[in-house]
């Protein structure tokens, strides 16, 4: 699209609305639109205003007189209706003015019934101004601190970190830490916009507005309740010349096992109990690794004999600072430094895998083992292995000069017939690549591929261990340009 094309696609869209408005009786003025919406509580004047970014962004509504409509989690800190959620934006639907009506209309008459089918988003956040502090607070279970002191340190990557216990010091103009208070808001139907209106529903043990008019206490960090979800806010407060008290919000997060785990997938808690071993920790078997700890995967076992070498950081999970460390020790340290698993929950065996005994104690030992060696000594003992144990592998290779990978469950499930053999087709004009010190060519396998391979093997390993298998027997997939996508 050219400027100009874009240029007349804005003025349209805004000449279109506009002409909707008018047909629904709404006027103009320097302020915007001025009309009346009918609804099931009565009627409303209101006033729609194109903000700078229409069409791409919404129109705004605000009740001429402010307090005609309750105030509730459907509008926002300057009064207007919150209207279209972060979700709801595919199509531009609002540049049609009847439809967008249409959808105020509904904002009113769902006002008037009390939000019957509300959905409970932990938004608190929205109904305080920003404070110029851009660093961000990080704070742990803060239910180990009921109605108690706090202190933020200063910590890496301009962000303060939480210290609970401390009660406050005298105030120092040199100290680089803020003191604050936890405090508990309860179950909030109408969000709180001030701190008066904060105050009225706390019962601190302490004299809270005396510590902040002495600027003892900076920072309240209020836990709410919004029907079954807990939240949290952090604030920041300061004494007005008037004698009252002001608010900003600050930026502020959890950092504790809950948040990461609710971003794991449905999953993550199915799987917590699980112990995975990945025998072959190079390119793929890193990313395995890797999915498998974010999957929710908290017992594993790292099998390989390799080091990281220079030229395996293109593909590998590992960054240069791990080069000349054993791969299954350096995927362990990143596995750990990430903070989503702890050392003694990760085992790590130096070697290569080449007993039947070995075999034995690995299978029986874990819920579930996923080679990723490409190596069909490796493959073929554990798979014999676990024939003989009743148990059942994953195992996975990229092929064919990496535009291909394959994801076998050995033995397969149910009297299954295996995937049939891969097929060798390598592009014979592409001259082989050797390195110094390495005694065969060099795979030139992309990284995407590694990770998409690596996703899938984990897609066929957690199906395998929350018994909803994918396939009994696995997956080949052709990832070249007019190939079939997919076989099974």
């Amino acid at each position: 699209m050219t400027l100009t094309k874009y240029d007349d696609y804005v003025a349209y869209s805004r000449q279109h609305f506009e002409e909707g408005l008018i047909r629904a009786g709404f006027t103009e003025d320097e302020t915007g639109w001025r009309g009346t919406i009918i609804h099931a509580g009565g009627t409303t004047e209101v006033l729609i205003a194109l903000r700078s970014r229409y069409p791409f962004q919404p129109p705004r509504v605000v009740p001429f007189d402010p307090d005609a409509v309750a105030w509730s989690w459907h509008r926002e800190l300057d009064g207007s209706l919150c209207l279209v959620a972060e979700d709801d934006h595919e199509g531009l639907w609002w540049t049609d003015a009847p439809a967008f009506l249409e959808h105020v209309t509904a904002w009113f008459d769902q006002s008037t019934t009390g939000w019957q089918d509300d959905r409970l988003d932990l938004d608190l956040d929205r109904y305080f101004e920003p404070s110029e502090d851009e660093r961000l607070y990080l704070y742990d279970d803060l239910t180990r601190y009921p109605s108690g002191f706090i202190r933020f340190r200063p910590t890496a990557n301009n962000t303060m970190r939480i210290s609970g216990g401390t009660k406050p010091a005298k105030s120092s103009k040199h100290s680089k830490d803020r003191f604050g208070y936890v405090a508990g808001l309860g179950a909030v139907d109408v969000p709180p916009r001030t701190w008066d209106e904060v105050a009225a529903r706390i019962n601190p043990s302490v004299d809270l507005d005396r510590r902040i008019r002495n600027h003892s206490i900076e920072i309240v960090v209020l836990i709410y309740r919004r029907g079954s979800h807990d939240g949290a806010i952090t604030l920041e407060v300061w004494p007005t010349v008037d004698g009252g008290t002001a608010v900003r919000r600050l930026r502020s997060g959890a950092d504790t096992d809950a948040a990461k785990m609710a971003r794991a997938g449905l999953l993550a808690h199915e799987l917590r109990g699980c112990r995975v071993a990945v025998v072959g920790i190079g390119a793929l078997g890193s990313f395995v690794a890797d999915m498998l700890e974010r999957s929710g995967i908290r017992h594993l076992t790292l099998v390989d004999s390799d080091v990281v070498m220079p030229g395996n950081l293109i593909r590998h999970l590992v960054g240069p600072e791990a080069v000349g460390r054993s791969k299954v020790e350096a995927v362990k340290q990143h596995l750990v430094a990430r903070s989503g698993i702890a050392a003694p929950d990760i085992a790590v065996i130096d070697e290569t895998l080449t007993s039947g005994d070995e075999a034995v104690e690995l299978l029986s030992g874990h819920d579930l083992v996923v080679n990723d060696t490409a190596d069909f000594t490796t493959t073929a003992l554990l798979h014999v292995t676990a024939q003989t144990l009743a148990k059942r592998i994953v195992s996975a290779a990229i092929q064919n000069d990496g535009t291909s990978y394959r994801i076998d469950l050995l033995p397969p499930l149910d009297g299954a017939d295996p995937l049939p053999p891969s097929s060798v087709d390598v592009d014979q004009s592409v001259p082989d690549l050797f390195e110094a010190g390495c005694g065969s060519p060099i795979s030139p396998t992309p990284p995407y591929l590694v990770i998409e391979a690596a996703a899938a093997t984990v897609r066929h390993a957690i199906g395998l261990l929350v018994e909803r298998p994918l396939h009994p027997a696995g997956e080949v997939r052709d990832l070249r340009i007019g190939a079939a996508r997919n076989r099974q």
